[in-house]
């Protein structure tokens, strides 16, 4: 068989970085966007070598900032809308 030079991610790390994608089901395709960027970003950061801690506290900011973004996007096109 043919390994890969990339580590496994376990399935609770997907669980773990895969939680804004909730944004899909409140945000369309903004929601979507950004919570597929969130969970990209998640699990990169999942793959490299920094220490466990940072891995599993960082999906959490990085989740949040994602949906601190889509709130900001969402305020943005209501005011342009108005």
């Amino acid at each position: 068989m043919n390994q890969s030079s990339t580590p496994q991610v376990p399935f609770w790390a997907h669980l773990l970085c895969g939680w804004p994608l909730f944004l899909v089901a409140v945000g369309g395709a903004v929601g979507g966007g950004l919570g597929g960027l969130a969970y990209g970003i998640s699990i990169s950061i999942f793959k490299t070598n920094v220490p466990m801690p940072v891995k599993i506290i960082a999906p959490v900011f990085i989740g949040m900032a994602a949906v601190v973004l889509y709130f900001v996007i969402a305020v943005a096109i209501f005011t342009a809308i108005q």
